[in-house]
């Protein structure tokens, strides 16, 4: 194995560096600074947006970001675990960001209006890159999706915030936007030990880069750096010398002391990453540097590794959903036409078959979810489609049974609703979340020519349970006139829905089964509305007159 690995670290760098990404942003960070003002240039289809560097006296105090649903980083609140610190920012950066933030997306939204372009990157040095950083994350948590690709490139950044921040944003699938460029001989990216990176790291030298993506290989690189002592208070000149110097050193041969590069494909990447740093190999802070990289090499791999045993393992779980589709069969062909969903909400235990595959799906499924919150999976793991599809096919088969087993044995008015108060299980919701992501919901529909194989809302039955409970409390004649007017209007929003779904046959035939709980509830409503309307109609009369 080790034989046929490649370290890619330096290679990372010198692409980047070939590219114009950097260089157009340094130069417009260089224009923004020395004007003290936001810089907005488009060039080659990029919009370019550069912060200046402001400075900062107060202290690196942090303050708790919001990342409540409806706060301005509210992409972040479905990311954090319940035993997590709240993720905090430095509270600096953060008024500069508020006080320039609305006129920030004022001026991205015209510029995109006006040259139709679909790419934006914003860019800044030092605080102006940290303000960059801040308003970047700010843009990817807008509840809609954004119409353009956005990356944020910053040079000598401080860091911004603690280590809940960085792990939220990692399991958010957001720290690919973010890439920093930082001089091993600059203080400002590495001043605090408290902070926490997030992103991808360029380390530049005078002899090239090295790029790391893993924030605890950063915060330990930071550490080697910080042991060698080697700091300096203006790096400016230094970041010009690396943008107008490294953009083309990756085309000039390299000369490796000693005629001494090792023919492991491997040990060579090491190599070469421990000299673009500008370190000897034989000295201490090499030797550092060098297991620096090699661990960061692991831990790049391994979710790659990990993916790839977990497409073994869904291959391996086919069965347990196979076992749940031959009993929506049976269901579906019973001669009880209850269908699928009242099935099983009657179904006694001793049916463990498809009640252990429904269980045994859940696990594998949450599991999933759990190596996905922990960063063991590549970020883009979940837009494969491969992965999208499979967790669809899940959702629509055993988010029914669920939503079945609630009704049966959970649910009570004080528990609410299955959709209500975080009833409906995690998994579900992020399923979901992929599906909208890759964009499969947006896609134009063809007309159905029979009704579809599962119900394709999988929160149909929670709906029409809702919708039983409405009718129930109509009934009731102790209820006043508001309460029977909002009743009325929820019964009439679900029969409308529910009407629509069936006309573009997006049900399964265990909806329309004869004794199933719509087709009870469809009746139930006809036999209430014939019951109440000469009343309606009288009341109607009165009205009029």
């Amino acid at each position: 194995m080790e034989q046929s690995r490649f370290e890619t670290s330096e290679l990372q760098a010198s692409f980047m560096m070939a590219t114009p990404l950097w260089s157009d942003s340094w130069s417009l960070c260089d224009v923004a600074d020395r004007s003290r003002s936001i810089q907005i240039q488009h060039i080659g289809g990029i919009m370019y947006v550069a912060l200046p560097e402001v400075e900062v006296t107060q202290p690196d105090d942090l303050v708790v970001m919001e990342v409540a649903r409806d706060g301005p980083f509210s992409a972040l609140s479905t990311s954090l675990l319940s035993d997590e610190l709240p993720p905090m920012v430095n509270g600096a950066i953060r008024d500069l960001f508020v006080s320039s933030a609305l006129h920030i997306q004022s001026q991205i939204t015209q510029g995109l209006e006006m040259e139709e372009r679909k790419q934006v990157v914003i860019t800044g040095h030092s605080t102006g890159g940290a303000v960059a950083t801040l308003t970047a994350l700010w843009l990817l948590s807008q509840p809609s999706k954004l119409s353009f690709r956005l990356l944020c490139i910053t040079f000598g950044a401080p860091l911004l915030g603690n280590q809940s921040l960085s792990s939220s944003i990692s399991r958010s699938r957001l720290a690919h936007n973010f890439f920093n460029v930082v001089s091993i001989h600059d203080l400002s990216p590495r001043r605090n030990d408290d902070l926490w990176p997030f992103g991808t790291f360029l380390f530049c030298s005078d002899k090239g880069g090295v790029c790391l993506d893993n924030a605890t290989s950063v915060r330990r690189m930071f550490l080697i750096l910080n042991s060698t002592g080697t700091q300096s208070i203006d790096e400016r000149p230094r970041y010009e010398h690396y943008v107008s110097t490294l953009s083309h050193q990756f085309l000039i041969s390299r000369s490796f002391p000693g005629d001494s590069l090792s023919d492991n494909s491997y040990q060579a990447g090491v190599a070469l990453a421990v000299e673009a740093l500008g370190f000897s190999s034989d000295h201490p802070s090499g030797v550092s540097a060098k297991e620096c990289i090699e661990a960061a090499t692991k831990i790049s791999r391994a979710p790659i590794l990990r993916s790839s045993e977990l497409a073994n393992e869904l291959g391996n779980v086919v069965r347990w959903r196979l076992d749940i589709q031959w009993y929506k069969d049976k269901c579906d062909a019973s001669s009880m036409q209850l269908g699928y969903y009242d099935n099983f909400k009657v179904m006694s235990k001793s049916e463990i078959r498809v009640i252990k595959s429904r269980v045994l799906l859940a696990k594998f499924w949450d599991g999933v979810l759990e190596m996905l919150e922990k960063n063991e999976l590549p970020f883009d793991f979940h837009l494969g489609k491969k992965w999208v599809f499979a967790s669809q096919f899940y959702q629509l088969l055993a988010e029914p049974l669920d939503i079945a087993y609630f009704y049966k044995y959970d649910y009570s008015r004080t528990k609410g609703h299955y959709m209500e108060n975080g009833n409906r299980h995690k998994r579900y919701v992020v399923i979901e979340k992929w599906w909208k992501e890759r964009g499969e919901r947006h896609k134009e529909k063809r007309s159905r020519t029979q009704y579809a194989s599962t119900t394709q809302d999988t929160c149909f039955w929670a709906k029409l349970e809702e919708a039983k409970e409405c009718l129930d409390d109509m009934r009731s004649e102790s209820i006043d006139e508001q309460r029977r007017s909002l009743l009325w209007e929820k019964i009439g929003a679900f029969e409308s829905y529910a009407a629509t779904l069936v006309k573009m046959k997006e049900v399964s035939v265990d909806v329309l089964a004869r004794n199933s709980s719509y087709r009870v509830w469809v009746e139930r409503l006809r036999e209430f509305k014939l019951k109440v309307g000469y009343m309606v109609a009288d009341e109607n009369a009165m009205e009029i007159h």
